[in-house]
Order: C-alpha cells, then sequence, then structure tokens
C-alpha cells in the first residue's frame, strides 16, 4: 500500500447520494492505492444511526479499508433530539461533542497504527472543524465548503422566513469566518487545504492567507455514456431533481416555463417535499399542468434512468457547494442550465451547459425562458451541447481526482517534513 491514511468522514453510505455518496466515493476509490482506517458516525437520517454501514459491512468485505464506528455520548445525543424536533443549529453543538469522540478514537488508535496522514474530509462544512490537526500528523482538511454569502436578490421573492433564514446565515458566515478563534486556529493548523468552490478558494485566502487547491467534493461515479436514441424525439425532455424546498428554488424554473411560447418541451420532476402540493398547484395556475411529470422520489437507478433519457438538467438552487446531480448528469451526457454562482458555476461551463448570471428574479425568468425557448425552437442544439458535454466530463473522472489526492497527500508530507527540519535546525542554534 503506498499509504496509511486515517480519515474522518462523519456522514457516508454505500447507497446514499450527497455527502454520504461523497464520501462513501472518495474512500472507496482512494482504497484502490492506499490503507485507510474511517472514522465515521452517521449512515442514516440523524447522528448515531448508523444501521445501513453496519448492515453493508456485515455482507460484504471492503479491502483495505478499516471502518470505526463512533457513537456519540450521551450528552450528544441529549442536544440531537433538538436537531431532530427541527431546530437544525442545534445539531453543531451535538456535531462538536462528536468530533470530540472522534479524537478520542483516533488517538486510540494511533496507539497501534502507525499513521502517515490524517485526511478531515467530511462533512465539507467550515463551521465543526474537528480536532484531529491535535494528533500531530500531516494533515489535509476539504473539500471545505459552506463559505458562501448567499446574494440578496436570489431572496426578494422569497417567504419572509426563508428571506430572515438567509440573511441570519449570511451575518453567521461572516462572524464566524472573521472571528472565530478555533476556525482560525483549523485552518492554519492544516498543512493543506482543499477547497470546493473557487469561491470559497478567495476566501481562504482573504479570510487567513492560506492557498489552498479547489477541488469538488464530488465527481463521476461509474461510466460516462450518452442514450442517443432519445434524440429521435420531437419532445424535449427536461429534468428538474431535488428537495421541494425554498433553497432548491423550483418555482423559478415553473416562472421561467411559463414564459416559453413553445410547447415541445415535457419536465420531469424528481422528488418530493414539504412544498410538493404548493408548486404542484402552482405549475397548475401557470397552466403548465399538462407539460410537466412529477415523478416524486425515484431510487437512484430509476433517477439515473430518467436522467439520461433527457436532453437537458434545469438546477435553479439559491445556495450549493457542489449537487451532486450536475455530476451525474454530465456522466449522461446531459448539459445542464444554472445559475451562474456558487459551485454549478465553477463546475458548468459553454461545453457542459448554460449559465445564468444572477440578477433579479424577474431578469433572471426572462434570461431563462429566453434560453429555453432558442433550444426548443432548435433543438438539434442539444445534441451537439450533449457531444461537449460527454468530452468535457472525463475531466471529472475519480482517476483524475485521485491523482491530484496522491499530490496533496505528498505535499502535505513534505510540508510537515520541512517544518520539524526548521524547528530542529532552530533548536541548534547558538544565540551569542
Amino acid at each position: 500500500m503506498n499509504k496509511n491514511i486515517l480519515i474522518s468522514a462523519y456522514a457516508i453510505s454505500p447507497s446514499r447520494g450527497s455527502e454520504y455518496g461523497a464520501a462513501w466515493n472518495t474512500v472507496m476509490n482512494l482504497s484502490a492505492r492506499h490503507k485507510l482506517w474511517v472514522l465515521y458516525g452517521m449512515s442514516d437520517d440523524h447522528m448515531g444511526d448508523t444501521q445501513t454501514m453496519l448492515r453493508y459491512l456485515s455482507e460484504n468485505k471492503v479491502d483495505n479499508v478499516t471502518f470505526i464506528e463512533v457513537q456519540p455520548g450521551f450528552f450528544a445525543k441529549t442536544i440531537n433530539l433538538l436537531n431532530k424536533a427541527g431546530l437544525g443549529w442545534f445539531f453543531y453543538f451535538a456535531y462538536y461533542l462528536w468530533q470530540k469522540a472522534a479524537y478520542r478514537s483516533a488517538q486510540k488508535l494511533l496507539e497501534t497504527v502507525d499513521i502517515d496522514i490524517v485526511h478531515q474530509l467530511g462533512p465539507i462544512g467550515y463551521r465543526e472543524p474537528g480536532f484531529l490537526y491535535k494528533l500531530g500528523k500531516p494533515m489535509v482538511w476539504g473539500p471545505i465548503g459552506g463559505m458562501m454569502v448567499i446574494d440578496k436578490r436570489l431572496m426578494r421573492n422569497k417567504p419572509l422566513a426563508t428571506q430572515v433564514k438567509f440573511r441570519l446565515k449570511n451575518i453567521i458566515n461572516r462572524v464566524q469566518l472573521g472571528y472565530s478563534a478555533r476556525i482560525k486556529k483549523a485552518f492554519e493548523q492544516a498543512d493543506v487545504l482543499i477547497s470546493a468552490t473557487k469561491t470559497g478558494q478567495q476566501t481562504i485566502m482573504n479570510r487567513f492567507g492560506r492557498d489552498s487547491y479547489y477541488l469538488s467534493e464530488q465527481g463521476i461515479i461509474g461510466e460516462i455514456s450518452l442514450n442517443e436514441t432519445k434524440f429521435n424525439s420531437d419532445i424535449v425532455k427536461l429534468v428538474w431533481c431535488g428537495t421541494h424546498i425554498e433553497r432548491k428554488n423550483l418555482q423559478l424554473c415553473l416562472d421561467a416555463l411559463a414564459h416559453v411560447k413553445k410547447e415541445n418541451w415535457q419536465l420531469n420532476v424528481l422528488g418530493t417535499g414539504p412544498l410538493t402540493d404548493k408548486l404542484k398547484q402552482y405549475a397548475a395556475e401557470l397552466g403548465l399542468q399538462d407539460n410537466i411529470i412529477w415523478h416524486g422520489h425515484l431510487n437512484r437507478a430509476e433517477a439515473m434512468s430518467m436522467m439520461a433519457a433527457s436532453h437537458l438538467h434545469i438546477i435553479t438552487s439559491i445556495a450549493e457547494d457542489n449537487p451532486a446531480v450536475v455530476f451525474e448528469a454530465m456522466s449522461c451526457g446531459v448539459p445542464s442550465l444554472t445559475i451562474d454562482h456558487h459551485g454549478m458555476g465553477d463546475v458548468i461551463c459553454s461545453k457542459c451547459g448554460i449559465k445564468i448570471p444572477v440578477d433579479e428574479y424577474s431578469a433572471m425568468v426572462k434570461s431563462i425562458a429566453a434560453r429555453l425557448s432558442d433550444l426548443l425552437a432548435k433543438p438539434e442544439l442539444l445534441k451537439v451541447l450533449a457531444q461537449t458535454t460527454i468530452a468535457y466530463a472525463a475531466a471529472f473522472k475519480w482517476d483524475k481526482r485521485l491523482d491530484t489526492l496522491d499530490d496533496i497527500y505528498t505535499k502535505a508530507i513534505g510540508l510537515r517534513e520541512q517544518n520539524a527540519a526548521c524547528l530542529v535546525g532552530n533548536e541548534n542554534l547558538i544565540v551569542l
């Protein structure tokens, strides 16, 4: 094996997407080159829920990986009851205590295992950096996300409660990034930092004076392929995927489609959520009900099949780092239409999609509608864009990501050795 690596991946699952899947795919791919010890605390809905992982590990052998379950203590479980009740910010207090437990597990592991490097992998949010930098080993932290400031223009048509929530989050981001001594120390102590977005990369430099690698937490899983039979249809199939909540902003997609005059389209909406009934009613009020199919929650295989049969993926989220669905679409040769911000703005380019500048709501509605109208008038453009999307997707395959991570690990180890040599040199100096 190349290196012995200790990884902290609080949320991980072989069957879920988002951060669970990002951590799982990182671990599985790294295990082809390295020997791993993985600290984890959740594979299901809440802290301490590890049924999926335990069941999977009882039925499958994972070569070169030792999974170490870190259960939360009594106080963490008690605090997390408030999170389960819907008071989400209390999660961070419980998560802080879980990180303490993870650190103790790591210390115990180091008594018997010679670890070459420590990787604080996930979740990607910067708010709780953990304590593994105290182990005295070469340390990598990232990809780090959650540092975005949400543009005020994206909030103006939202309910008051949503506006307050997003504005409060912006304030908290500024305060924590600017004044949290513990977060500052974590950024200073890590040998190498990885940013999940280019905006985050700039934030890290501005706030902490540190360079960082840019590497999305997501990558392309499996084969890259294009279903060309879909281009035989006269109907342009659009797809929108996500939970039906204000942050995902499906309303923007619906409002834009209401401004499209052509009828040769069908929108497949995947997912459910607290706003599902309201959004269905709103779509009917706009006169779109005959062109929209609401599929509800689909398993991964069904969702990927639906994606592969689509001509264009639409993502309208107000705040994301790097949604997995963008990479899933790319792997199927499906271009994405997105607002030009956050991780979507970094990943999507003219070769694999269409970016709509952040603007006032009405202006974005018109911009999206205009681009969709152009594509519906000339659907052959979508076939060309599908081909360039397939070619571009190769840049996000895991073999390339593994090479990047190997470079990062080597750099972290080298920096730690260099710093140790400097300290020894300074100890040997004779002061006259």
